[in-house]
């Protein structure tokens, strides 16, 4: 068969025929290339495959729309808030801008490729998550106000569980569940961190403070862990359509990033408090205050002549 193809080929390229005939004498000779290279390995056919239709995209144009709006809300109530607040407004504005870019890809129709499974396979969600979810948690270290350290040490772990989620969409078998159980294990310290550690250093805080983390933190940990779940049965076991896992996905990341959000930057009181913490005497003061009580803001001298 080689052998007649080469034939055929130099038949092409020495007769008189046309520039179609010629071009189709190289992607013949590219498979001849090809073929005994990727020998054994398995490649889905056509109607195997399973593509997100106009459904799909119906929920990709509104999670991309709802996205960008509210980018372009926080940026305008950034442009209006204090110097000290601007911080919180950055970080989710960055947050939501990555993710309109994404869906953005992903409308258009770039950002994905064919998993092993024959799934359509949106890479570029994955890269969203990668640079989004530590923005997430640095807006929630920012209300703890939490030391640098541990802020790293939580979004590095951060950016291996995607990592990890990333490569189990990406391969089969028994390979794919030891890097889905790998991504799960770095996910619970994170969790561990945000429901405890950092809440530990808000409870030092205003009440204000504690009540907006408390609401932060539980819809970040509560849409974070049906992430897992989706996957299972979308890209793990192929249980739900590409459409479907597009809804879902698309909620959850207008829960975990627009919700989020305007409850943070709609707190006035709580980022006053977070931003303006009281000030405490110290021990060699030498003022009349104990240690730990605020101090009272001092009076000019002239007032007391």
């Amino acid at each position: 068969a080689s052998s007649s193809a080469g034939k055929a080929v130099g038949g092409l390229f020495c007769g008189e025929k046309g520039m179609g005939e010629r071009m189709g004498a190289l992607l013949l000779l590219g498979l001849l290339v090809i073929l005994p290279v990727v020998e054994g390995v398995e490649v889905c056919r056509v109607a195997d495959l399973s593509l997100v239709t106009q459904t799909g995209e119906f929920f990709l144009a509104v999670t991309f729309l709802g996205m960008g709006v509210t980018t372009i809300i926080f940026v305008l109530m950034m442009l209006k808030a204090a110097s000290e607040k601007r911080k919180f407004y950055l970080v989710t504005c960055y947050c939501c801008g990555i993710a309109t870019f994404a869906y953005y890809a992903m409308l258009s129709g770039q950002g994905w490729l064919i998993s092993p499974s024959c799934r359509q396979l949106f890479y570029v969600r994955y890269l969203d998550w990668f640079f989004t979810t530590p923005l997430l948690l640095v807006d929630l270290a920012l209300i703890a106000g939490a030391d640098w350290t541990y802020v790293a040490a939580v979004v590095g772990g951060d950016m291996m569980m995607i990592f990890g989620g990333y490569m189990a969409s990406i391969s089969s078998g028994h390979i794919k569940w030891l890097w889905f159980a790998i991504s799960l294990l770095i996910f619970a310290p994170i969790v561990y961190t945000v429901l405890v550690t950092f809440k530990t250093l808000v409870e030092r805080s205003h009440p204000a403070v504690g009540e907006l983390y408390n609401k932060m933190s539980w819809l970040l940990v509560a849409t974070w862990a049906c992430y897992p779940v989706v996957f299972i049965f979308s890209e793990g076991t192929s249980d739900w359509s590409p459409n479907f896992e597009v809804m879902i996905y698309g909620v959850l990341d207008l829960l975990a990033k627009a919700v989020f959000g305007f409850i943070l930057l709609l707190s006035h009181e709580a980022l006053d408090r977070a931003t303006n913490p009281p000030r405490f005497a110290s021990i060699a003061g030498g003022t009349a205050s104990a240690y730990g009580t605020q101090m009272s803001e001092q009076k000019p001298v002239e007032s007391y002549i």
